[in-house]
């Protein structure tokens, strides 16, 4: 599996241009490696940091020309993309990801359901339908989306129904600024310290997480983004991660997710069937 982390142009129909001809270099780049899938940030094509007036102007249809060109990339190289993107549906947009198999076709468009903050509701509609798992390459894979790796139950759910990694294609930066112009006070928390790695190791998954470094410059502001992307594994010790290095340059990270080597959590405890909570009727709140 392969991760890209990178910084990019944002905010103009040339960024997205030069977006996807990095996505096509980075396609070709981790099938040389060897990679069966490549994940890319959150609204790569774009750049995260848009306005609704650059997100009416560069939302694509889910088979728009972007998801067409990540398609193409992920045939000619034979590995499977995950594109996130901005997508218009009618007068309804979405912050989006494509799912595109190793064959080029499109086996899930995954509308991110929990948005964060006030940026992106008023940008985009809420999605409708929970995270997907799919089989890519014969392994089922569920999909989070940037603030969604931070939610407990969401890889609960993804886990019940059977997979064995999560995708999280993530935009998450330090200090930014809120949309009535004031800076944020309090430092945006690292996902990566706790909650990804506790999610591994509690669900028994790989959790690849892949986030911006560098800068965006828009009107509203400057976004630094923490450049904190990685792999998680079931014992929940990241099988590879950036370093700050690493947040000086773009960067595709790298490392083998092999379910099937996976030991239980313990010679009689298994999380998902013992978990009382969710599956037994009979248990009643406290008073």
């Amino acid at each position: 599996m392969a991760l890209y982390q990178g910084q990019g142009p944002v905010g103009s129909p040339e960024a997205v241009r030069q977006n996807l001809e990095r996505l096509a270099e980075v396609t070709a780049l981790a099938a040389a490696y060897g990679c069966q899938v490549v994940v890319f940030p959150e609204k790569y094509t774009t750049g995260y940091a848009i306005d609704p007036d650059q997100c009416r102007e560069l939302a694509e249809h889910c088979e728009g020309p972007s998801v067409e060109r990540a398609r193409l990339a992920a045939k000619e190289n034979g590995l499977a993309v995950l594109l996130p993107y901005p997508e218009r549906d009618g007068t309804s947009f979405y912050d989006s990801i494509s799912v595109i198999a190793a064959d080029g076709q499109v086996v899930a468009n995954y509308r991110k359901t929990h948005l964060y903050g006030a940026a992106e509701r008023r940008n985009y509609s809420f999605g409708q339908e929970l995270p997907p798992v799919v089989s890519l390459n014969d392994v089922k894979v569920g999909v989070l989306n940037c603030y969604e790796c931070e939610f407990p139950p969401l890889y609960q759910y993804l886990a019940e129904r059977g997979a064995k990694i999560v995708l999280g294609p993530t935009a998450a930066d330090g200090h930014f600024r809120l949309a009535n112009g004031t800076m944020t006070q309090v430092p945006y928390q690292d996902a990566t310290r706790h909650i990804i790695p506790a999610m591994a190791s509690i669900w028994r998954l790989f959790v690849a997480y892949a986030n911006r470094r560098g800068w965006e410059q828009v009107v509203a502001g400057a976004w630094q983004y923490q450049g904190n992307s990685g792999i998680w594994g079931p014992d929940g010790e990241p099988l590879v991660a950036a370093d700050p290095e690493d947040r000086q340059h773009d960067c595709l990270l790298i490392a083998d997710c092999l379910p099937a080597s996976v030991p239980p959590f313990s010679p009689e405890g298994h999380h998902p069937t013992d978990n009382r909570l969710a599956l037994d009727p009979t248990l009643r709140p406290a008073h």
